[in-house]
């Protein structure tokens, strides 16, 4: 989203309606995704550590951020998506993707720090 669809609705690319299209499929990807691998680390962290290796151990700490970060990344996306989505209808494509831009980029920094926190493990 922050790399492609933003910059090509700020671009005057994308009308509104498209705009909402892309948002809301793409939405039902990110929920689905964040709801199958919070629930897939969190067996995983239920299966291989107990409440204390996870609270005392280098790997079970970055087991909770990663935990927590997909939180971030959920809450974050969220707010992205109601920026983008929740246009006045005399509002344009690009009134809405500058909204939602910050909140997109915050979400790709968080990404990011996933990424650095799995190859940790």
């Amino acid at each position: 989203m922050a790399g492609a669809v933003i910059p090509a609705a700020r671009s005057e690319l994308l009308s509104t309606e498209g705009l909402t299209l892309i948002a809301r499929r793409f939405w039902y990807l990110t929920v689905g995704s964040v709801l199958l691998l919070l629930f897939s680390g969190g067996h995983l962290a239920g299966t291989l550590y107990t409440a204390e290796t996870l609270q005392s151990t280098g790997r079970g700490n970055l087991v909770l951020a990663m935990v927590g970060l997909w939180l971030v990344l959920a809450v974050v996306l969220f707010f992205g998506f109601r920026r983008l989505t929740s246009t006045q209808p005399e509002q344009s494509a690009v009134v809405a993707a500058t909204k939602a831009r910050p909140w997109f980029l915050g979400a790709s920094g968080v990404s990011v720090a996933l990424l650095v926190i799995a190859g940790f493990l």
